[in-house]
């Protein structure tokens, strides 16, 4: 029997491809998992649903910018590497599965100092101070993108790991009703509380755009747009979507636009949805720039500038491709990235 540990990162997109580990992984009654995070996030949530073991994590996060908490939660991060070599022993974990940011900071450190095995995941095109650091002590570094570290022994390339589990709910062509509707759908995926920009734009914008069909999630940051967005009859508004919901929307969508956060832009790769993507400027590392601008050369993506003529560039966009339609589902290679990890770490 193995013991495996999951930590990752703290916003649902990056939640997903740990779920995805799990329900590939859980077929195997030899293992066992535990999810530890920092409190009062959607971690919990998610592991409870999943009837995942949750374990509570307090961590100190050190910041890009100054503030007077710099001088006092690295000291946490200390305390708490102590702690996991305790907390580790006790639950006889075998080996770790981490991705970015603070919380699995002190729990790799502690698991480098007992010399067990860590596995990490880079989603994005370029790896943040986290990572960095952790990959110098880490047993295997799982890549999404291509890059000059890649060796296939130590850093290795699996691309984006995907939840195999939602392909239960595809619903297949032939099945369809006859009668699917003409008009270009358009699915608004920006999520954060970053994404005020594109929802101002396409609100200013949606009065002239009536002959196509609007599909617009806001997640809990953005909530304040939902009474100006449900004026429009064009419109079918979430506040938030489950992955079946969200799937069924996949599904019947051409055209997406979405900041570049990874793992989205791969699941509208794999559902042959066209991207207009407007990376978040001055992301850490650069990062979301690097992701849209890998999707403009490889996938033919739109990347479009975050700035005061985003409006203007998104109704430019959405009126060339007004009789776009997508082909069928891409589903090809979607569970290699699983396939991979089991084979690395089994």
């Amino acid at each position: 029997m193995k013991n495996i540990a999951l930590t990752w990162w703290w916003t649902g997109w990056h939640i997903f491809p740990l779920l995805a580990i799990y329900n590939y992984l859980k077929k195997d009654s030899n293992l066992n998992f535990i999810w530890f995070w920092d409190e009062d996030w959607l971690e919990a949530k998610i592991a409870n649903e999943n009837l995942i073991p949750f374990k509570y994590v307090p961590c100190g996060k050190i910041n890009r910018f100054f503030t007077i908490k710099n001088f006092f939660e690295p000291l946490k991060n200390i305390t708490w590497i102590f702690f996991w070599i305790y907390y580790l022993i006790l639950y006889k974990i075998d080996f770790i599965i981490a991705k970015w940011w603070y919380v699995s900071l002190p729990l790799c450190i502690a698991w480098f100092i007992l010399r067990k095995k860590i596995y990490i995941h880079e989603s994005d095109t370029t790896s943040w101070i986290v990572n960095n650091f952790i990959s110098k002590f880490a047993t295997k570094i799982f890549y999404t993108f291509p890059n000059e570290k890649i060796d296939q022994k130590k850093h290795i390339l699996i691309w984006q790991i995907l939840n195999e589990e939602l392909l239960k709910w595809i619903i297949k062509r032939d099945d369809l009703e006859e009668d699917v509707e003409e008009k270009l759908e358009v699915l608004v995926i920006a999520w954060s509380q970053w994404s005020t920009s594109i929802f101002e734009s396409i609100k200013s914008i949606l009065n002239n755009l009536n002959d196509i069909n609007f599909t617009i999630i806001l997640w809990d940051k953005n909530l304040h747009f939902r009474q100006e967005f449900e004026k429009f009859k064009n419109v079918t508004l979430y506040d938030f979507v489950s992955q079946k919901e969200l799937w069924t929307i996949y599904q019947k969508t051409d055209i997406a636009i979405s900041r570049a956060w990874a793992t989205t832009l791969w699941e509208l790769y794999f559902f042959w949805i066209h991207t207009i993507i407007v990376p978040l400027l001055n992301s850490a590392q650069n990062h979301q720039i690097n992701n849209a601008n890998y999707f403009k050369n490889e996938f033919q993506s739109d990347v479009l500038n975050d700035d005061e003529n985003l409006s203007l560039e998104i109704f430019r966009k959405l009126t060339k491709y007004k009789d776009f339609k997508k082909n069928w589902l891409n589903l090809k290679n979607f569970s290699y990235s699983l396939e991979q990890i089991e084979k690395e770490i089994l």
